[in-house]
């Protein structure tokens, strides 16, 4: 749990490091059992059989230390076939997929998981085979993978890069680079030691399925490097070593007795529950409500209110759901489940701050928030699930609602029309630049078939509580923006989306609630009437009206579908 906070308040400030723990409860074979393995091959194309140690026959035989160079040479004569005869080991055969073998394990899945949300970017491992890469890329992560000292050089600032991989061993991929013998653990290349002191210094470890006893060249890296800007986790299911306490001691880490696949998927989960609800407390929405408020009516600028809707909406944006994915999931629905929940809870107080600034506000602090609509609506440059790259952009349509229902509450008719027709938002299918009014409506955002009920229930404690709607009061000012907004949907030639509205009519004749609100103004004030002489669907009455009638019409007949359906 201290994990999980720890990562979620700093992301990216740990790095995780595994060891063959990790790898052989994947059914992956260890780096000395195919050392060994490729001996006894040796062995056999030499003719001896019950050669009993392998590496003390293979001293005995050529009179020096196994290495996998020339075990290599001595079984392969070719570069690809040497990568042949390595995948035999590290890659699933039929029979392995059937069983669930050299798959990634629960802990690689979850860690994943975590680098995917943006908490943890660097994973370092000492196993040769490449399951971290593989559950990576199962959540649409394309890692940057140093596995040979070479790649370490002219690496970009750590910070700099989404997801890094370091095998400090080397992996079967690139035989050269593979260490085993325990004269090439003694020491690493300098680029490797470089990387490795600034892992080290500057970021959090969890280390896992490590037993420190092996590779003195690793410890040796830790030893450098004591400093503790974050507090460090050893994982182990068994008492550790007496190389490993020492470097816990070192480090003065916390060490937890678990096994990876247990311990990585409670951090995991644990963060995943963090975000699910991490709301602001109703007291803090309400304190800054009121300070709102205050500012709003007070002779002066309300400078500090300014900041505050800036910041938060930088905030929003910047959100690793936004803007890090993954966006290629195995369960897209979950996925989007847990999505869309963590963004509702980040947005609370800014849809609050917006409601009450487009309700009690004037032309001027509209400027602090109008344009900002764009930014969270802009489209991921990115490609994926188009329900995960379209939730990017629901912030937006968050913001929309709260502040139209705001300003048509409060009889604002300017910046009512502005919030349906100023903001702009690209449509990614047609490239065709629209009013994010009507291209970013909770359908197609938000996504899910009740999309525009679960929108109204999510903003409905922003009026109700924080500006003190009644219910009705409420549920008048949300149908009557969603129709206004329909309205602007269809006359972007968008069709129309199922919305949260009470119908009126008999028989199979169908209407909108609002429609006969919206009659009522336009009979009493004609062409006078702020929506039509504000610039609304370009000042065009003709137009504003054929657009209304279209959207009955449609209205009636989604109805009548559905009460049919």
């Amino acid at each position: 749990m201290n994990l999980a906070f720890a990562v979620r308040a700093t992301p990216g400030g740990y790095a995780v490091l595994l060891g063959a723990g990790a790898s052989i409860a994947a059914g992956m074979p260890s780096a000395w059992d195919v050392q060994q393995d490729l001996i006894r091959k040796v062995a056999a194309t030499e003719g001896a059989t019950g050669i009993g140690d392998p590496h003390a026959w293979y001293q005995q035989r050529f009179d020096r230390t196994a290495t996998y160079d020339d075990l290599l040479a001595r079984l392969a004569g070719t570069p690809l076939e040497r990568q042949a005869l390595l995948h035999a080991y590290f890659e699933p055969t039929q029979e392995d997929r059937e069983e669930g073998r050299k798959r990634p394990t629960a802990a690689h899945q979850a860690i994943a998981r975590l680098v995917a949300a943006g908490h943890v970017r660097i994973v370092l491992t000492t196993n040769f085979d490449r399951l971290m890469e593989t559950a990576l890329r199962e959540v649409g992560i394309e890692p940057t993978v140093v596995a040979d000292p070479a790649d370490a050089v002219g690496l970009a600032p750590l910070h700099a890069i989404k997801c890094l991989v370091v095998h400090v061993h080397g992996d079967y991929l690139n035989p050269t680079s593979m260490l085993n013998t325990p004269e090439e653990l003694l020491e690493y290349a300098p680029a490797v030691d470089k990387i490795l002191d600034q892992i080290f210094a500057d970021y959090g470890l969890v280390i896992s399925g490590w037993s420190a006893t092996w590779d003195p060249a690793l410890r040796n890296a830790l030893s450098r490097c004591p400093a503790r800007i974050f507090t460090s986790y050893w994982i182990d299911p068994r008492e550790p070593s007496e190389h490993a306490r020492d470097l816990i001691t070192r480090r003065s880490a916390v060490y937890v007795q678990a096994d990876a696949d247990t311990f990585f998927g409670r951090v995991a989960d644990a963060v995943d529950a963090i975000a699910a609800t991490n709301r602001q407390h109703p007291a803090s929405v309400a304190i800054a409500v009121a300070t709102a408020k205050r500012a709003l009516a007070g002779t002066g600028q309300a400078i500090a209110l300014h900041d505050t809707l800036r910041r938060e909406v930088s905030r929003m944006a910047a959100l690793p759901v936004r803007t890090a994915g993954p966006w290629h999931v195995a369960d897209t629905q979950a996925e989007h489940g847990r999505r869309l929940g963590v963004l509702e809870a980040e947005a609370e107080l800014l849809l609050n701050l917006v409601a009450t600034t487009a309700y009690w506000g004037n032309n001027e602090t509209d400027r602090w928030w109008m344009r900002e609509i764009e930014q969270l609506g802009s489209p991921v440059s990115a490609g994926g699930d188009s329900a995960l790259l379209d939730l990017a952009r629901a912030p937006a349509t968050m913001v929309i609602y709260s502040a139209g229902i705001a300003a048509l509450a409060a009889e604002r008719w300017d910046t009512l029309v502005r919030v349906l027709s100023e903001p702009q938002a690209q449509n990614v299918y047609s490239g065709k630049v629209l009013a994010a009014a009507a291209l970013l409506g909770p359908q197609q955002t938000i996504g899910l078939g009740t999309a525009s009920e679960r929108l109204h229930g999510q903003l409905r404690p922003v009026f109700t509580e924080h500006l003190v709607l009644s219910d009705s009061a409420y549920i008048d000012a949300w149908e009557r923006f969603e129709f206004l907004r329909l309205i602007v949907q269809q006359d972007a030639g968008l069709g129309l989306d199922w919305p949260y509205i009470r119908k009126t009519g008999f028989l199979n004749e169908y209407r909108p609630a609002p429609a006969g609100w919206l009659k009522k103004e336009l009979d009493q004030h004609g062409d006078l009437h702020p929506l039509l002489q504000n610039g609304f669907l370009a000042g065009n009455p003709r137009r504003f009206l054929a657009a209304k009638e279209a959207t009955e019409v449609e209205y009636n007949r989604l109805a009548t579908q559905m009460r049919w359906g």
